[in-house]
C-alpha cells in the first residue's frame, strides 16, 4: 500500500451483545488493542460513498503507512475484513465477527486462543455460555413469532425479497460497452439500493457511461448524488445531465476502433478539441430516440463528418440514424458496410439521372419567344 492510493469502505456490520462480547474477549487478545481499535473504527466510520486518499484516514488515525498494513493483516487473518485491491484502489470490506458460541466452533480459532492465551482463561470465558443450573428445572414458555404473523404478506411484497436474492445472481446482457454486471460487483446496496435496480435503471446507466465516457468509480459518486433515500426516488434525468457534464482527459483513438465511449470517440476526431454541449445532447438523441448502441454512434458520427464538411448536421445524422435503426444495425461492422455499401457510394447520394430522349425541342422563333417572356430578351 502506499499514501498516494485510494479507499473506500463498505460495513452493515452492527456490533452489540454477543458479538460484541467475543470482539473483545476473543477477537482483542488475538489480533491486539491496536488492530481491534482500527476495526471498530472503521466499522463506526461507516461505508463510504465514493474513493478518498489513504494519506487522509492515515492521519485520522495517526498511522504510518507500514504500520497500518500491519494492522489491516492482523485483522484480515481472522476475517473480519476483506482487502480487495485493484491497481491504486483499495475496498475494505468489514464482517462482522462470529459470536461466542460461533467462536468456540471454529476449529483453528478456539486452538489459536488456548495458543496465544491459556486454557485456564478459555474455560473460565466459555463458563459465561453454560446454562445457569437454576434454569435446568424450568420451562421455556418463551412466545414465539409464527407465520400467522406474516398473513397480510402480499406477493408486492415478496418481490423485495426476490429482487435481492435475484440481484446476485442475475447477468444483465445489455448491448454497452459499459458492464453493468462488473460494475454491480464493486457496489454495495449501501450505496445503490436493490429498490433501485430495476432493469430499466440499470440499462440507462450502462448507456450513459457510453455516451459520456464515465467511469465506473465516478458513476458511484453520481449515483450517490441522484439517489433520494428518504423520498425513495432515483432521478434518471438528474443522472443523465450529470454524466453530460463529465469530463475526462483526451485520448487520441486510433483509426478504425469504434468501441470507445461516443465522447472520448468525438473528442479524438477533433483532435483533442472538448465536445460542447449541444454535441453532448446529439449524441443523447441519437441514442435515446434511435437506440443506437455506442460504436454505431461513432461511425455515423465519423460518416456525417465526412460528408457535412466537418459538421454535425442534426437532420442529416438524425435521417441516417433512421435508417440504421430501421435496417437493425447494431455493430460498427454493420454500420460501416451499409453506410458504405462496401466502398460504393449509396444510392441516396447517387444525383438521379433522366431520360432525355422524348424531349420536346424547339424551333429558333419559339426559343426567342420563350426568352422574351422571361424578359431575358
Amino acid at each position: 500500500m502506499l499514501g498516494k492510493d485510494y479507499y473506500r469502505i463498505e460495513t452493515d456490520v452492527e456490533l452489540s451483545g454477543e458479538k460484541l462480547k467475543s470482539l473483545v474477549f476473543f477477537y482483542g487478545p488475538l489480533i491486539g488493542c491496536e488492530a481491534l481499535n482500527l476495526y471498530e473504527y472503521l466499522v463506526l466510520k461507516g461505508s463510504s460513498i465514493g474513493y478518498a486518499k489513504l494519506n487522509d484516514l492515515l492521519q485520522e488515525l495517526n498511522l504510518s503507512i507500514d504500520h497500518f498494513e500491519e494492522l489491516i493483516g492482523h485483522i484480515n487473518e481472522f476475517r473480519l475484513l476483506k482487502t480487495l485491491k485493484k491497481e491504486d484502489h483499495y475496498i475494505f470490506v468489514l464482517q462482522a465477527p462470529l459470536d461466542m458460541n460461533e467462536f468456540i466452533k471454529d476449529d483453528i480459532f478456539v486452538r489459536y486462543f488456548i495458543l496465544k492465551t491459556s486454557g485456564a482463561n478459555y474455560q473460565k470465558l466459555i463458563s459465561t455460555l453454560v446454562e445457569p443450573d437454576e434454569h435446568r428445572d424450568f420451562e421455556n414458555v418463551s412466545k414465539t413469532l409464527t407465520s400467522e404473523a406474516l398473513s397480510g404478506w402480499t406477493k408486492s411484497d415478496e418481490t423485495y425479497i426476490n429482487k435481492s436474492r435475484k440481484s446476485k445472481k442475475e447477468k444483465y446482457d445489455f448491448n454497452t460497452l459499459f458492464d453493468i454486471n462488473v460494475f454491480l460487483k464493486d457496489i454495495s446496496p449501501t450505496l445503490f439500493p436493490m429498490r433501485f435496480r430495476t432493469r430499466n435503471n440499470l440499462e440507462k446507466i450502462a448507456i450513459y457511461g457510453d455516451l459520456y465516457d464515465v467511469s465506473y468509480d465516478r458513476m458511484r459518486v453520481y449515483l450517490a448524488q441522484v439517489s433520494d433515500f428518504d423520498a425513495d426516488s432515483f432521478d434518471l434525468k438528474k443522472l443523465e445531465k450529470a454524466c453530460m457534464s463529465s469530463s475526462r482527459n483526451y485520448e487520441k483513438i486510433e483509426k478504425g476502433r469504434y468501441d470507445v465511449p461516443c465522447v472520448r470517440f468525438l473528442m479524438s476526431l477533433q483532435d483533442g478539441k472538448e465536445v460542447t454541449e449541444s454535441d453532448r445532447y446529439l449524441l443523447s438523441k441519437l441514442s435515446a430516440k434511435y437506440h443506437l448502441s455506442a460504436p454505431v454512434i461513432n461511425v455515423l458520427v465519423e460518416y456525417g463528418l465526412k460528408n457535412c464538411d466537418n459538421r454535425l448536421v442534426e437532420k442529416y445524422l438524425t435521417k441516417t440514424a433512421a435508417d440504421l435503426h430501421r435496417n437493425d444495425i447494431n455493430t460498427a461492422d454493420e454500420a460501416l458496410k451499409w453506410l458504405y455499401n462496401s466502398g460504393e457510394k449509396r444510392s441516396e447520394d447517387k444525383l438521379p439521372s433522366y431520360d432525355t430522349s422524348n424531349n420536346t425541342s424547339l424551333s429558333e422563333s419559339d426559343e426567342e419567344e420563350l426568352l422574351k417572356l422571361m424578359g431575358k430578351k
